[in-house]
């Protein structure tokens, strides 16, 4: 029962990951040089980033279900936060002449 849990569980790739990283911002760096819409392309590969972030070098893909839900519960407060602070300022920070 032992050898199948160790047989079953590799050690993560960091390698990968790091070069999949490196590889997401060449790529955004590049995007900024290109005449298309930048936000479009630029956001979810910002989020494929941060995902891979939070998965590996956070251990959230090893850990309990628990520590990931937390994980996001604070994201979407995060969120909801900036989003809500935006509004509520937005009108304050366009020049009424």
């Amino acid at each position: 029962m032992d050898t199948q849990e160790n047989q079953s569980k590799k050690p993560p790739n960091y390698l990968g990951v790091f070069i999949t990283l490196v590889l997401l911002t060449a790529i955004e760096i590049g995007v900024t040089y290109l005449p298309v819409p930048r936000i479009p392309i630029l956001i979810p590969l910002a989020l494929l980033k941060a995902g891979l972030v939070a998965l590996f070098f956070m251990h959230l893909k090893f850990d309990r279900k628990v520590f990931s839900a937390l994980f996001v519960m604070g994201v979407l407060m995060g969120i909801g936060l900036i989003l809500s602070l935006t509004i509520l300022f937005a009108p304050q920070l366009v020049d009424m002449k």
